[in-house]
């Protein structure tokens, strides 16, 4: 079998959600669950509760006003705090890229951060640590891309995508998407992926990703499983129509972590309220406002083979000028 290329495995069907909206849902569930202390009957009125200092990074605004984001969050955290008789008044960090990032870590000005794993990776010897949150999908915390094709297509393998058109996602769960057809691409010989397809563009919404393929508009695409079969069951055409050429490894492609060096008393407080906040009807109807199934407390170990992907896609994009994993333009033409 060629590398890269494995089988279509049989996955369990995921949640649809909005493309924006649910790629945002990780800023806003940690905002929800880390505004209260175990509830009101643990609250000292006497003293202040400790404050999260949070941080998202830009990169996690993929389509998503950053105003509308900003709003959503104030409502759903006050909500949350007033019914577990909390003090509630964080702005988040926004910083943009991991030099901004890194400065803030250097200042202690952020406790909680959000951000592409790449960004992780990258800072993760500045000052980033586990236990880390990961925002669950369908029962799964990884992603997995797929190569997709016309059914009829002269397209047989990964070596027949030289000179064509492909479309690629570019939300935030498909921060990675990029990279993955990037690797593809070098290990099938077919160097550069810019150098070897005619025309790559990007797109945030799965429709204008997938259908352009479905009409003979573009020769291929890559989007998430979970993207593709919510697609599939809302037109059981697609699945009739395009067949799925190549299958990434699973791979986690947002992250929440700690500053090193943070109190591990609050940082158990955090995950404690996470657990806490699950059961509150107000979260949950949280979570099925943008069909989400909630965050998971995990080791960094979780991140083993994303990290083992990444550390295989620099080393062989190594000396030339292959693209940064997180999306860049997400509506590309």
């Amino acid at each position: 079998m060629m590398p890269g290329v494995t089988q279509p495995p049989e996955g369990k069907r995921l949640p649809a959600g909005r493309t924006g909206w649910r790629l945002a849902m990780p800023m806003l569930l940690l905002l929800a669950a880390t505004t209260f202390r175990g509830g009101a009957a643990d609250a000292d009125p006497a003293q202040r509760p400790t404050e999260i200092r949070l941080a998202f990074s830009k990169a996690m605004f993929v389509d998503v006003n950053e105003n509308d984001a900003k709003a959503a969050i104030k409502v759903y955290t006050k909500n949350i705090g007033d019914q577990n008789g909390v003090y509630v008044g964080m702005q988040p960090e926004l910083p943009d890229g991991t030099n901004a990032i890194a400065r803030l870590l250097e200042l202690q000005q952020a406790d909680l951060l959000i951000l592409p794993a790449e960004e992780f990776f990258a800072l993760e010897n500045q000052g980033l640590e586990g236990p880390l949150l990961l925002h669950e999908i369908g029962g799964s915390l990884t992603e997995v891309y797929l190569l997709l094709v016309r059914a009829d297509s002269a397209i047989g393998k990964v070596e027949d995508l030289k000179g064509r058109s492909l479309i690629v996602a570019s939300d935030t769960r498909s921060s990675l998407a990029t990279a993955w057809l990037e690797v593809l691409c070098r290990e099938h010989g077919l160097g550069p992926a810019a150098g070897a397809l005619a025309k790559v563009a990007h797109n945030s919404k799965t429709t204008q990703v997938v259908l352009p393929v479905f009409f003979g508009k573009a020769d291929a695409c890559v989007v998430t499983r979970a993207g593709w079969e919510v697609m599939c069951e809302l037109n059981p055409q697609l699945k009739k129509q395009l067949r799925v050429l190549a299958v990434s490894g699973p791979l986690v492609p947002t992250v929440t972590c700690f500053r090193r060096g943070f109190t591990e008393s609050i940082k158990q407080q955090v995950i404690r309220a996470v657990e806490l906040s699950s059961v509150k009807p107000e979260f949950k109807q949280l979570l099925a406002l943008f069909q989400a199934g909630g965050l998971v407390n995990e080791p960094v170990s979780m991140l083993a083979g994303t990290r083992a992907f990444l550390a295989n896609y620099h080393q062989l994009c190594a000396g030339t000028n292959a693209p940064h994993p997180s999306p860049g333009n997400p509506n590309e033409p």
